[in-house]
């Protein structure tokens, strides 16, 4: 069964079920499984799917692939690279914690198995950008092959993982929850001060290899214990990464580079080296995010994890602005308005892509962080109109991509199983309470709206290196909206 590529920004895809055809459509860079194969079509599996698709709009190239996953309320990135190496960044709360109880395992899962027809999820890297729950927690369901389900037997897959990656942070019980800190100064910052003092409190206590997960130097926390757990057994290699490594290990070279810019890892003049303390635990463990840089020819993209006000200002302390600069950034903190103006200006990105959650107490993404993106963001340039009206910069969200089609009960069925109650109402799990009052009672079934579809709020980042093209799932769930845009088109 060979393997093919679209080739063009969206293809029809015919999938003949019985009697009835459905259409859908893919995206560039969708992966092909063919069948068979005449002049005009090919038969082909794609997207968990079997059907029909113009062979004209196939090709052979592979392509640059970036999927920001819904995962409500916090990150998960996954990743591939035009060598055909997959990498999960962050991924999530776990499962139990999902509104949708689907996180990026689930994703995951169909993706590998359903979609490209493997065996098992096969990531070269998995990175964990810092250590808060809705970053990591769902690296556990991941890691361990597992989809907890309420309402149905739990389902397991095989994965195989060849290196870990994090911040060095860890999350302790006891004492220093971060890691035991030093007090130090350091040397005049490269590219300035950005008002950040020389002298301050560093973390000089970090995890580094597979032993201190396996073995930590102190108790760690429940959940973060859990997943320690999991990185101990199933990665092949487990590492710190930080600004000094330069760039992602095995992607320094070659036409796809992946730069590492954070976090920092600062030296005082006493020879300590350590993570700088940001004011709080909760600045400090946002603000030391993995942050990478993936370049591919003339498209430049940024994952910045949870970066703040602080932690901005020291990374443009010790980088040169231009370094940030890049056609799509991954919005900071899920769309925190915790921003520095300074830094959102240096990435100018001609679309920003921001992962957050319904029913979150954050109320995000704000304002300010969405004004000042398209404030300080690019135009961009229309590939199919080159001389035309440019683009101006573009915004998104995983959770306003995300939407449910509603709809009301007209009867109920009820399988029985020994003496069952059934009343016909429903009674709101939602753990909000409004401080107004609100009328919690039962209400009838038919008068209350149900979601019967949902349609996840996943972002689509493909380039070739030479376009950019970035797209979500419509409301009817059987066509993308797609902009594209040339890269690197400041």
């Amino acid at each position: 069964m060979a393997t093919r590529y679209v080739s063009t920004p969206t293809a029809r895809f015919e999938i003949e079920r019985g009697d009835r055809l459905f259409r859908k459509e893919l995206l560039w860079g969708d992966t092909c499984r063919t069948i068979e194969t005449s002049a005009d079509r090919t038969k082909v599996h794609a997207r968990g799917a079997t059907g029909w698709v113009a062979t004209s709009a196939l090709g052979t190239k592979r392509l640059l692939e970036i999927y920001v996953i819904d995962v409500g309320q916090g990150d998960a990135v996954l990743m591939r690279t035009p060598n055909g190496k997959w990498h999960l960044i962050d991924g999530g709360v776990s499962n139990d914690r999902q509104m949708t109880r689907k996180g990026a395992a689930n994703f995951l899962r169909w993706k590998f198995l359903e979609d490209l027809g493997k065996k098992k999820v096969e990531l070269q890297n998995v990175i964990l950008t810092h250590p808060d729950f809705d970053h990591y927690g769902g690296l556990i369901n991941v890691l361990e092959g597992f989809l907890p389900a309420a309402d149905q037997p739990a389902r397991r897959f095989d994965v195989e993982v060849d290196t870990f990656l994090h911040s060095g942070m860890g999350r302790f019980e006891r004492g220093a929850p971060l890691g035991a800190r030093v007090a130090g100064e350091v040397a005049a910052f490269p590219a300035g001060d950005h008002g950040i003092p020389t002298k301050g409190s560093f973390i000089t206590e970090l995890l580094d290899g597979k032993s201190d997960f396996a073995t930590p130097p102190r108790p760690l926390t429940i959940s973060f214990g859990s997943l320690a757990s999991q990185v101990a057994a199933v990665p092949a290699s487990v590492r710190r990464l930080s600004s000094a490594d330069g760039f992602l290990p095995g992607y320094s070279t070659g036409a796809c580079r992946i730069r590492v810019l954070g976090p920092v890892v600062e030296q005082t003049a006493a020879g300590e080296r350590g993570l700088r303390w940001l004011a709080d635990e909760s600045k400090t463990r946002n603000g030391h995010s993995v942050v990478l840089r993936v370049d591919y020819r003339k498209a430049r993209i940024l994952l910045t994890g949870d970066l703040n006000t602080l932690s901005q200002r020291l990374l443009l302390s010790y980088h040169d602005a231009s370094e940030f600069t890049v056609d799509v950034a991954k919005g900071c903190h899920h769309g925190s308005d915790d921003i520095h103006l300074d830094f959102v200006r240096a990435m100018g990105a001609c679309a920003t892509v921001i992962s957050s959650g319904d029913n979150e107490d954050y109320a995000h993404p704000r304002p300010r962080v969405m004004g000042a993106s398209a404030r300080y963001g690019r135009e961009a340039v229309d590939p199919d109109d080159p001389g035309g009206e440019k683009c101006p910069p573009l915004l998104y969200s995983t959770e306003l991509a995300r939407s449910v089609r509603l709809a009301y009960a007209e009867s109920i069925s009820v399988k029985e199983a020994g003496d069952v109650l059934v009343e016909h109402a429903i009674t709101a799990t939602d753990p909000i309470v409004d401080p107004a009052g609100r009328d919690d009672r039962p209400r009838p079934l038919m008068q209350a709206p149900l979601a019967v579809d949902l349609i996840y709020g996943l972002v689509n980042i493909r380039t070739d290196g030479e376009t950019i093209l970035l797209a979500t799932m419509e409301e009817k769930g059987n066509s993308f909206d797609v902009r594209r845009i040339v890269a690197g088109s400041a």
